[in-house]
């Protein structure tokens, strides 16, 4: 394998550093870089990158492509000198030069004067399935929805806080997300005044659109923080901003919708959405312990978004056998008022028993005024002026008791009480079909039991109860269950089992979900220099209930059962071994097996199981005074077996040579 030219030069500068790196072993003091005593580590090599098959889907699940890389680079440094500017800073920095999921963080402190921290992440998101596969029983594309994107997210903040004097502290903070890149959307047809038989066709036909997308948020605090005695006090008070701009625009003229349905073509389409919300920023919150017996804390938290949105849309295109042409526009004002209220104790009744009894009182209210317009082949205008209020209230009130009654032994049992109120109204005029009342209960037990040194056990059961469903996803009943043992079969043997179980019911719609799920490691250590586990996860995801479209003609086939059920597998299994002094192995492997049961109106599926497995292995060289030299080889097959093609299938193998050195 030929070495690219910026394999070449990136050894050849990390080599050269190596001198002025000073190395030396960890025993030794560490480096002194402007009176600072300096220790960290350094990983960075290069990735050799080879996929066959549908590439699209690789950079979903891995995005791990060829080319130089610094993994991971870690400074720490202390100043014992008072008179100077720091006494502590550290930067950190993995993933990057290309990775999905790079970061960085800095840190600059003196005692009792200030504290800075600089953070920095970046998240890549993928999603291309292929959509161009006809599938043979329908004779028509669709494999997917048509949802793809390749888009960037973006989180950067400063925070600083300055000690004036040991009670009394000033914070700063300034923070900003943005998230970018290129999105493909479905678009379905459909307009203000449209008339009853355009519904028919409107969700028949769903068309793809592009549609890069912006949207960024950014807010600027200061705050302030004080102690006295046994009370902490944190008032914050600042401004934040949210942008958010798409357009959207037809993928290719006169394009036929998704379903290709023969004769309905979308001849053209844009379309544009603009939204600006801006806010006050204030949160208070407080802890004290008035008494020995008694501990409080409590919060509040107000925001008031406001501002405009705009939308401007025009399509063209055939509803068989008439053309048709749309325009339509829409002006907004948004009003977000955010009110959250919280208040809490503990009361320690005895060394042995405590009692938490917490308040939170949430209240969202969004107020909507605008005009929209329409209009219909040239000639037939429709206009609305809008006007809706949305208000929320939520009371929650949650009593938790905690008994130690061993020292091996905590039994916590708890209910919390939710009643929430929905109003809607519609230009002054309350909608009943949209505002509800609702009473809900979750009572929640949990527990922690050691009988033996060797085996400890931990649970817990929550249950919520529905007094009304808002929407037709919500639950009447909904019952989780976690339970977690480790048990040290000897020194060098560890058997650990984690059980979850999920019941829903919503009788409304007679749907039911249920998940099943466990997942065994077993770990076993023979000395320092040679480990092994293995593991295997099991878990049952089912869901039925029936499924009714409100739109369009009544026609067989607008309402259907729905039974959709997923089994997976995953088997774990890797080694670590340390032959001899210098050198070492290790491995681990993943192989998941996923099938499924589906039917939807007496129709079965047309795919199949999923096969995926995954292997990495990794050789390395301990060099004295200069470092470490590892090998890391990763090998993966994704198949999903659909029937009659594979049409998201790849492989892929991925070569990692990197140098880690500690200074």
């Amino acid at each position: 394998m030929k070495i690219p030219r910026s394999l070449f030069i990136l050894m050849v500068v990390f080599l050269v550093s190596l001198p002025a790196l000073k190395a030396q072993d960890q025993s030794e003091p560490s480096l002194q870089w402007g009176g600072f005593g300096v220790q960290g580590s350094a990983s960075m090599g290069y990735r050799f990158t080879d996929v066959k098959g549908y590439e699209p889907m690789f950079e979903e699940l891995y995005n791990l492509k060829s080319g130089p890389r610094l993994m991971d680079f870690s400074i720490f440094g202390h100043n014992n000198d008072t008179n100077a500017f720091a006494n502590d800073f550290s930067l950190t920095m993995s993933g990057m030069g290309g990775d999905p999921y790079p970061g960085a963080q800095l840190t600059l402190s003196k005692a009792k004067v200030y504290d800075l921290r600089v953070n920095w992440s970046q998240s890549y998101f993928y999603w291309n399935q292929n959509d161009g596969v006809i599938l043979p029983t329908l004779n028509v594309p669709g494999l997917t929805d048509n949802h793809d994107w390749s888009t960037v997210r973006k989180i950067g903040s400063v925070d600083l806080t300055v000690h004036a004097t040991n009670n009394l502290r000033f914070n700063f903070q300034y923070y900003r997300t943005s998230f970018t890149g290129p999105t493909f959307t479905t678009f379905s047809p459909d307009f203000l005044g449209s008339p009853g038989s355009w519904g028919g066709y409107a969700r028949a036909n769903a068309y793809s659109l592009y549609a890069p997308t912006f949207d960024n948020t950014n807010r600027i605090t200061g705050g302030i923080d004080y102690t006295w005695r046994q009370w902490n006090f944190h008032y914050n008070v600042g401004y934040q901003t949210f942008d958010d701009n798409i357009t959207l625009n037809v993928a290719s003229p006169g394009e036929l919708s998704i379903a290709q349905t023969k004769g309905a073509p979308l001849n053209a389409a844009s379309w544009s959405d603009y939204r600006r919300l801006t806010t006050p920023v204030s949160e208070f919150s407080y802890n004290g312990k008035p008494y020995d017996w008694l501990d409080v804390r409590g919060s509040y938290i107000f925001y008031r978004y406001s501002g405009p949105a705009a939308f401007d849309q025009s399509f063209s295109g055939v509803n068989p056998p008439n053309p048709y042409s749309v325009s339509q526009t829409g002006r907004a004002t948004v009003s977000e008022p955010n009110n959250i209220a919280e208040q809490g104790f503990t009361i320690h009744v005895k060394p042995w028993w405590d009692i938490d009894l917490d308040y939170r009182y949430s209240r969202f209210t969004t107020n909507t005024t605008g005009i929209f317009s329409s209009l219909f082949n040239g000639t037939t205008p429709a206009s609305d002026k809008y006007s809706s209020d949305w208000k929320f209230g939520l009371h929650e009130g949650a009593f938790k008791m905690i008994f130690t009654p061993l020292n091996n032994l905590v039994i916590s049992p708890g209910v919390t009480f939710y009643k929430s109120d929905v109003e809607v109204l519609e230009d002054g005029e309350a909608d009943p079909a949209r505002s509800i009342r609702n009473h809900a209960v979750s009572p929640a037990l949990s527990a922690f039991y050691r009988p033996l040194k060797r085996f400890d056990i931990r649970g817990e059961i929550r249950t919520y109860n529905n007094g009304a469903s808002y929407t037709a996803l919500t639950p009447h009943t909904n019952t989780t269950g976690r339970l977690v043992g480790n048990f040290h079969i000897s020194d060098k043997l560890t058997l650990s089992d984690e059980l979850f179980l999920v019941s829903q019911r919503l009788l409304a719609t007679q749907y039911q979900g249920k998940v099943q799920s466990n997942s065994t490691m077993l770990t076993y250590t023979i000395n320092p220099k040679y480990s092994l586990f293995g593991g295997f996860t099991y878990d049952n995801e089912l869901a039925t209930g029936i499924i009714a479209y409100q739109r369009g003609v009544a026609v067989p086939g607008t309402s259907f059962a729905l039974r959709d059920q997923a089994l997976n597998r995953v088997w774990q299994a890797g080694l670590a071994a340390e032959p001899v002094k210098y050198f070492g192995i290790r491995f681990t492997g993943n192989f998941v097996r996923t099938t499924g049961l589906g039917e939807e109106g007496g129709i079965s599926p047309v795919y199949g199981p999923l096969t995926w497995p995954l292997g990495t292995g990794t050789v390395y060289f301990n060099i004295p005074r200069a470092g470490r030299l590892s090998v890391d080889l990763q090998r993966t097959y994704y198949a999903q077996e659909l029937f009659p093609i594979s049409a998201n299938n790849f492989s892929a193998n991925i070569l990692m040579i990197r140098w880690t050195r500690d200074f």
